[in-house]
């Protein structure tokens, strides 16, 4: 079987779900940083807000993905 194989197995057996809830647990954990009720004595500010956006990111294009799906395509 393929790694591309294995991938879409993996998604199909409810990777897809594991993957979103890691990804909100990512935002949750850093909206305190991300919101300023929180600050950084190291100064890494920047990093919490990076990995929140890009796990926003994410979830939007996983999204967009399984709307394809759904359509057919």
């Amino acid at each position: 079987m393929s790694k591309e194989d294995n991938t879409i197995n993996y998604f199909n057996k409810g990777g897809n779900q594991r993957l979103r809830d890691w990804l909100n647990e990512e935002i949750e954990h850093n909206e305190p940083v991300v919101n300023g009720e929180e600050e950084m004595a190291d100064g890494t500010e920047d990093i919490y807000v990076g990995r929140t956006e890009l796990a926003e990111t994410l979830l939007k294009k996983l999204d967009e993905w399984e709307e394809e799906t759904d359509n057919g395509k």
